[in-house]
């Protein structure tokens, strides 16, 4: 090989510090740096987390490119991917994967490849039919979950040749001990502490948990909770906790960069999804920190929780399950040992971002062999 495999993830933004954004970073960071050379480009904005990412030497660049209506931003985009010589536009999230796909095959790129990370079942009769089309020029389709590849085939119509699953994978930094970790936050001894790590949107359920925690009473009891990161429903939540009398025991943290420590200090996860979850990247970051999960039965969450062996699963939009489930962590050490050793050996034998990094490598060469 006379020079290194060119490849570009396109995304729309990196405004936000999402599953998809991470997946992203993990791609793109890891790589075989011997073998491909990868960028990040925001079709139309950066963002906080784009410059968290050059900071720590990732390429990123910035379009400005706000639609893919106008003939002319796709022609730009082209343009741009013709003087990258890229070999692989690798596209992320309908927009970006929308004008990417298009200005690609008019670039004469050589493999292009879409990574759907949920299943997106608002999608319109009109973006159904697009998605359809645009599979007919993608080499392949990766699905992060095979709830995720289900939708695809079954809703989308898109021919199962063209779809391969590959999980997401993440990597984990070493914390301090849940000693210190607990210290560091001033968590007494004998208080329990319940996190959920989502933005702040609707379909997370953060307004299910709150419910639940209502219907345990934990204004009177050693427990908190504490909800980590941001969203168009920031303001309403906290309302929401005021109403129920909650707002003594709900730490709302916004968006943070020591994730990995408040979990290390935190006794259960929830994630309480309503509708939709290719795969939860952060359910699996729950697991590699030993915190035991409890989650909904919603996408791709069973094919990494096995409940009542590695966490809890319940129905959506069920107050009274998951306060039941969250008093049955809270009552039992012994069971939250359990579900946390459980979580992290699955962890590392499926989710470890290496396993991610592998399968995708393998498919850029498989992709790249049909071009040669």
């Amino acid at each position: 090989m006379n020079r290194k495999y060119k490849i570009i993830h396109l995304v729309e933004s990196l405004n936000e510090i999402g599953g998809m954004e991470r997946i992203v970073a993990e791609i793109v960071a890891h790589l075989n740096k011997e073998e491909f050379e990868a960028e990040i480009w925001c079709v139309h904005q950066g963002g906080k987390f784009a410059e968290e990412l050059r900071k720590q030497g990732l390429s990123v660049k910035i379009l400005n490119i706000s639609n893919y209506y106008n003939l002319l931003n796709i022609l730009k985009l082209a343009w741009y991917l013709k003087r990258s010589k890229a070999d692989i536009v690798h596209t992320h999230l309908y927009f970006a994967s929308t004008i990417g796909r298009i200005a690609g095959r008019i670039a004469g790129v050589k493999v292009l490849i879409n990574h759907v990370h949920s299943s997106y079942w608002h999608y319109s009769p009109r973006n159904l039919s697009i998605e359809r089309l645009l599979s007919k020029i993608t080499d392949k389709i990766i699905c992060v979950s095979d709830h995720t590849k289900d939708f695809v085939i079954n809703h989308e119509k898109i021919k199962p040749s063209r779809v391969k699953v590959i999980y997401n994978g993440i990597s984990c930094i070493d914390t301090c001990s849940r000693q210190e970790a607990r210290q560091s936050f001033s968590v007494g001894p004998q208080e329990i502490i319940i996190i959920s790590v989502a933005n702040l949107l609707e379909n997370k359920g953060h307004k299910v948990l709150l419910k639940a925690l209502s219907l345990l009473g934990i204004q009177e009891r050693k427990v908190k909770c504490w909800i980590v990161g941001q969203g168009a429903m920031a303001e309403e939540l906290k309302e929401y906790a005021r109403q129920l009398n909650l707002d003594s025991r709900i730490v709302f943290w916004g968006e943070r960069q020591d994730v990995p420590q408040l979990l290390t200090a935190s006794d259960i996860f929830v994630l309480a999804s309503i509708h939709r979850e290719g795969l939860s990247v952060s359910v699996l970051e729950a697991m590699a920190y030993q915190v035991p999960v409890i989650a909904t039965k919603v996408g791709g969450i069973p094919e990494a929780i096995e409940d009542g062996v590695s966490g809890l699963l319940i129905a959506p939009n069920d107050p009274v399950a998951l306060a039941a489930a969250i008093e049955e962590l809270i009552s039992s050490q012994e069971k939250r040992l359990e579900y946390a050793q459980a979580g992290v050996k699955k962890f590392k034998e499926k989710f470890e971002f290496k396993n991610m990094i592998v399968r995708i490598e393998k498919l850029y060469r498989e992709c790249l062999k049909n071009y040669a």
